[in-house]
């Protein structure tokens, strides 16, 4: 016959923790770890290792490394998503400090200042990536643009072997990068040096050469294994009034494009910007640069 036994439950005051005044341990009473990701890392939108990598720099001298040794492991750690660090820590709205966990406290860690440096240490001390593979695969890729989307696809293609020849329309490489950022936010020679490591992968870029007119899809599809299509977003949004066709009004895409080529664009002593969004906010102080007073016109209050 089974006999059922019930525990007297015990109140609060007669737990006790390890903490307690007796230091033993007689709680049933054990913290759950539950695993979640990094609420920085979650809101990047690359998902970058951002808590991995502050914790290299942070623990330096506890794991018995320099300062320079950690700085090199957390720019490896970095290149495992991304080959654009340096960019990434210049014109990135950085999302990940409005979700950091210290906001509340002494305030958000300066994640993309420290994705800025630990780009530019990698730069400086001359760093390579790191290849997945030892050998090149027979497969080729080709990538259509040059702009960030196409050179990390370029990038992470590379390092796994793959013959990688990217075409681009443009005279030169980078895209939106090149043409839509101006080169005070961010300089035309870190972008450069950024990309130019992609290509000492033994990646082939191809510039002045449009799908479409120069080369066709058909022929893409003949000569690679694969294609990767990352023709980025180079037109402007229109208002669809009367009047924007005139020759002095721009698009703020385009107007940035010729200012980015090295077009001379006569923006007269007055510029009216409509728009209040990073391409607007641009725009206006190029034109400042350029000699115009300039005036941002915008829909909300």
């Amino acid at each position: 016959m089974a006999k059922i036994v019930k525990k007297k439950k015990k109140g609060l005051r007669s737990l006790r923790s390890s903490s307690g005044g007796s230091g033993v341990e007689t709680s049933p009473y054990r913290p759950k770890f539950v695993e979640k990701r990094p609420p920085c890392g979650d809101n990047c939108p690359n998902h970058n290792p951002i808590r991995k990598m502050l914790i290299t720099i942070q623990k330096a001298e506890d794991y018995g490394k320099s300062y320079d040794q950690a700085f090199e492991e957390a720019f490896y750690i970095f290149m495992e998503k991304t080959p654009f660090p340096s960019v990434c820590g210049r014109v990135c709205p950085h999302p990940c400090e409005t979700e950091c966990n210290r906001k509340e406290k002494e305030g958000a860690v300066s994640i993309n200042k420290v994705e800025r440096f630990i780009g530019d240490f990698g730069l400086n001390k001359g760093l390579k990536p790191k290849m997945l593979v030892e050998e090149k695969r027979s497969e080729k890729v080709a990538v259509v643009g040059s702009g960030p989307a196409g050179m990390s696809s370029a990038y992470h293609l590379a390092r796994r072997g793959y013959q990688v020849t990217v075409f681009e329309a443009f005279p030169k490489t980078g895209g939106m990068l090149r043409y839509g950022i101006p080169d005070y936010r961010l300089p035309q020679n870190i972008l450069d040096a950024e990309i130019n490591r992609i290509a000492d992968m033994g990646v082939e870029i191809k510039l002045n050469t449009s799908v479409g007119n120069d080369i066709s899809m058909d022929d893409l599809r003949r000569d690679y294994d694969a294609v990767f299509v990352a023709i980025g977003a180079h037109k402007g949004l229109k208002l669809r009034v009367e009047g924007e066709d005139a020759e002095n009004v721009f698009t703020g895409t385009d107007f940035l494009h010729r200012v980015n080529n090295g077009e001379s664009v006569e923006v007269g002593d007055s510029v009216v910007v409509i728009g209040g969004g990073d391409t607007a906010i641009d725009a206006a102080r190029v034109s400042r640069r350029l000699g115009a007073n300039a005036t941002i016109l915008y829909r909300r209050t």
